[in-house]
């Protein structure tokens, strides 16, 4: 009997960890929450009183639902949603119809009490198969662009590239001549503080903080300059980069920030802050610091990496 228990008990134990199984699904819908995550997640639930059949197919219909009103709620840039994207276009249209296809089933759980079910659907924005996969052409093609007015389009490019940024003090051991002692020339030595220029400092990452601003996620988010000159946007991205990351990270966390640059690969990332916001979606940073980007991608190519992280508030 203790054995025959001890079996069932195990059985439970394995149950509860797989999809679909007794789980809580967390749904992911918040615009924040979904670029953060990387997926869009639902839980349908159908009304009681059903056969499992019927209840089933009720609360994925459901599911499939919310994944369309979500979806066609994010933002493709500034105030152009994915929903007016696809009235624009019919590309865009084709495009989001076809992933929206591919939406996967996370869980399903059918509730024989009350004779209701749940149903878990899932949609990835970042990776193989996900919304960054599916429109990567019209990025690349700049359909996007062309149905939303928010995005600049001219580049930017410094007149002068720094040869410095920045001081240092640094100790120097100097001789000094002073008053003739006994008759004779004499000279001293000693430390002194002088200040330096630094050689440029070569960044391979790149926090843009904008906690300070109304600044939205957006499947196309942009840095930009004095005069609306873009600095960084997703034509800048490599191909297979843009799948994998999107425009890059966003979270409210600064640890998280550094975090997700190092798993990049980033060792020495460049913290700007924003100084404005233009049209909700594209971050604004100062010449200056424009310049400091322009510099260290030169170097380390981190704007075709998308080695770039939004810092929200």
């Amino acid at each position: 009997m203790k054995k025959l228990l001890g079996s069932i008990l195990a059985l439970l134990a394995v149950f509860a960890f797989i999809p679909g199984v007794w789980a809580e699904w967390k749904s992911i819908t918040d615009p924040v929450q979904i670029f953060e995550e990387g997926y869009i997640q639902v839980v349908g639930v159908s009304e009681e009183g059903q056969s499992r059949y019927k209840a089933m197919r009720a609360a994925t219909v459901v599911a499939q639902r919310d994944l369309l009103e979500i979806m066609e709620g994010l933002r493709l840039s500034g105030q152009t949603t994915v929903k007016d994207g696809m009235l624009q276009s019919d590309d865009i249209r084709t495009s989001i119809t076809g992933f929206l296809r591919g939406a996967i089933k996370c869980g399903e759980k059918y509730h024989n009490d009350r004779r209701y079910a749940e149903v878990c659907m899932k949609l990835h924005i970042r990776g193989k198969g996900g919304l960054y996969d599916v429109i990567l052409p019209l990025i690349k093609e700049n359909k996007i662009q062309r149905v939303a007015p928010a995005l600049p389009t001219d580049y930017y490019k410094p007149k002068l590239i720094p040869k410095v940024i920045g001081t240092e003090i640094v100790e120097e051991t100097v001789q000094k001549r002073v008053p003739e002692i006994g008759g004779k020339p004499a000279t001293v030595t000693e430390t002194v503080a002088v200040v330096k220029q630094v050689p440029a400092v070569v960044f391979d990452g790149l926090i843009v903080d904008v906690r300070d601003f109304k600044f939205r996620p957006a499947l196309v988010n942009t840095v930009v300059t004095a005069g609306d000159k873009v600095v960084f946007d997703p034509s800048k991205i490599l191909s297979a980069i843009l799948v994998e990351r999107g425009c890059g990270g966003f979270t409210t966390d600064p640890g998280k920030a550094k975090a997700l640059l190092e798993s990049w690969g980033s060792k020495k990332p460049m913290i700007i802050k924003g100084v404005g916001v233009v049209k909700m979606t594209n971050a604004k940073v100062s010449p200056d610091d424009a310049a400091a980007i322009y510099l260290s991608d030169q170097k380390s190519n981190l704007l075709a990496n998308a080695k770039v992280v939004f810092l929200l508030k």
